[in-house]
């Protein structure tokens, strides 16, 4: 039996959710709700397990837009995603935390979107092996032995690589204004305790809905910004200095709630 949850949702939380993901994503309730019980069946399996939608399950609103995103050599969508610890405790308080969109890599055109979670950690090998995402769960991790359940989701729900390459493009201005406007509801939803994000895309986009709820803005936490965080806590931005910060500013500011 795993120590943790995932995606358990309460009563009426996952129809709540799809209506609101369903403003940008065409899945129907069923199918979500099969995908996150096929990835609640693969918590524990070890490997990378693969799941895809066709690339019709978004389209924007832009027609040059559409454009760029039908001939994207990869495209990556994230369903949010909640972990919690596995104790029969059923009113845990939501913490959320907030990350900028599903990055994809790949080197030749895949036809298929991947679909995945904010940080893959439905994954037990992203959870526990692969340096990036093991860190990104380490601190996940302190907030889920501390009795909190999280939630975890992107501002942006699809990301869209270049036509050549998989070098991320912006998304046009319309179609971000959609995904602020689900993100919003969606948070609502869940009614969280307080708001985490991770970087400065998910800071800024969370401070632009001006909802009723507490936020810290930390680094995002990939290599990328080891400077940002050894600046932050002046001192190097090794693993163990982070989890370390992480505990010395979240856990305050949570019993402060």
């Amino acid at each position: 039996m795993s120590d943790y949850l995932f995606s358990q949702f309460k009563a009426n939380e996952l129809e709540a959710l799809h209506k609101e993901l369903s403003q940008v994503l065409d899945i129907s309730q069923s199918h979500l709700q099969a995908l996150y019980e096929v990835m609640q069946q693969e918590f524990e399996l070890e490997g990378y397990p693969e799941h895809s939608l066709p690339r019709n399950i978004f389209h924007s609103h832009d027609e040059s837009f559409q454009k760029c995103y039908e001939e994207a050599l990869v495209i990556g969508v994230d369903i949010p995603s909640f972990l919690e610890k596995n104790n029969n405790i059923s009113n845990k308080k939501t913490v959320v935390i907030v990350g900028q969109d599903p990055l994809r890599k790949s080197e030749k055109k895949v036809e298929e979107i991947s679909i995945g979670t904010p940080y893959a950690l439905h994954l037990k090998n992203c959870r526990e092996d692969l340096p990036n995402t093991r860190l990104y769960f380490d601190l996940i991790k302190v907030l889920l032995d501390a009795g909190y359940r999280v939630y975890l989701t992107d501002i942006f729900k699809v990301w869209v690589s270049k036509a050549s390459s998989d070098d991320g493009i912006h998304l046009n201005k319309q179609d971000c204004t959609r995904f602020i406007q689900v993100l919003k509801a969606e948070l609502e939803i869940f009614e969280p305790l307080a708001i985490v994000t991770w970087g400065k895309k998910a800071s800024n986009g969370i401070k632009s809905i001006k909802l009723e709820v507490k936020h810290l803005e930390f680094p995002h936490p990939s290599r990328a910004a080891h400077h940002a965080w050894s600046k932050l806590m002046g001192k190097p931005a090794t693993r163990e200095n982070r989890i370390n910060f992480w505990q010395e500013k979240v856990f305050p500011y949570l019993s402060g709630l």
